[in-house]
């Protein structure tokens, strides 16, 4: 017999009511107020222990970026990055909406380090699932990841008007991956930052 698993729609009720508060005022320009509400929900969820994901909590540094909060969302980047440090995947989310935030600030040559750490955490998180969990139906994807990993950068380069740098930073990330999945990401950034300066 099958069992389904659902969740109990009831604790979450008012969490997601809050969110559609947040959204609504957020479209009415009422930043503050909207931002001020996801507060709210997250204070809910805490208080009635509801499993949130990192990408509910990714909702909010863009909102505080649109309030010019930036040192504000920053804070809260690196908040969410020490409580998902064993979390590969959700890193990855993480330092993917980092790229989006430093691309809206027009600091594209940033971004190209977060777009590299997001594919990296992915990879990793990967490699977690196929030999730490035994997720073998992902093992194929996480072999095409480590090959490719290198790639499609082009966007991002071009951005930050790098794009005759393509072929060093391939050369780069393929030199940490050799040492994958045992990668230093402090070395890796500072190797990117190097290339990008």
């Amino acid at each position: 017999m099958l069992v389904k698993t659902t969740v109990n729609n009831k604790l979450f009720e008012r969490y997601y009511r809050l969110n559609r508060e947040a959204t609504a005022l957020k479209q009415e320009g009422k930043i503050n107020e909207a931002i001020e509400k996801l507060m709210e929900a997250y204070r809910e969820a805490q208080e009635r222990k509801l499993s949130l994901t990192v990408k509910d909590y990714l909702r909010l540094p863009a909102y505080l970026q649109e309030a010019k909060r930036n040192d504000e969302a920053w804070s809260w980047f690196n908040r969410l990055i020490q409580e998902c440090a064993s979390d590969f995947m959700s890193l990855s989310d993480i330092y993917d909406k980092m790229r989006l935030f430093r691309q809206r600030e027009k600091a594209h040559k940033d971004a190209v380090k977060y777009g590299v750490l997001a594919e990296l955490y992915w990879c990793l998180g990967l490699h977690e699932q196929v030999h730490e969990m035994g997720w073998t139906d992902r093992r194929r994807e996480l072999t095409d990841c480590k090959k490719y990993i290198s790639d499609g950068y082009e966007k991002l380069l071009k951005r930050a008007k790098c794009e005759h740098l393509e072929k060093r930073l391939k050369k780069l990330i393929k030199v940490h991956m050799k040492e994958f999945p045992n990668i230093s990401t402090s070395q890796l950034i500072k190797d990117i930052e190097a290339l990008l300066a």
